[in-house]
């Protein structure tokens, strides 16, 4: 497993494979998420080894980096697939994403199948994980 995701990351991150895989990127700036995310929306990648993954980005910057993007399984209790990465964001901020990716996981899952992006987005809206699902200066602390 663990050569299977060193492969992965070390092939997304070569500068010659930039456009050599598609992702669905939700980015931070317009959702409630900490961190950007990128969902295989075609199935080519989402399987490594037995598991099924996101990917997250280290930092919350609103710039895309995939330097600094490391896989999150997509399970009820997600792991971060990399260990020995340097990982710019605070428990509560991972744990974010840990929430998202188990009240979302059905419908990632579904959208490498079925590649309707919309519904996805609508369905992710419904969840109040993206803008415009809750209303302006709201907090809400998130439990599935």
């Amino acid at each position: 497993m663990k050569k299977w995701i060193k492969r992965f990351v070390k092939y997304y991150r070569k500068p010659s494979n930039e456009f050599g895989w598609t992702a669905l990127s939700i980015h931070r700036k317009w959702s409630y998420l900490p961190a950007n995310i990128s969902i295989d929306d075609g199935g080519l990648w989402t399987n490594i080894g037995n598991k099924k993954i996101i990917l997250f980005q280290l930092n919350n910057h609103e710039d895309k980096d995939y330097n600094k993007i490391i896989p999150m399984s997509i399970e009820n209790e997600p792991e971060i697939l990399v260990k020995n990465e340097k990982i710019n964001l605070s428990e509560l901020e991972l744990t974010q994403i840990k929430e998202f990716v188990k009240g979302c996981k059905n419908e990632i899952i579904q959208l490498a199948d079925d590649n309707d992006h919309l519904k996805f987005f609508e369905e992710i809206k419904n969840k109040g994980f993206y803008k415009g699902s809750r209303k302006k200066g709201e907090i809400e602390k998130r439990r599935f």
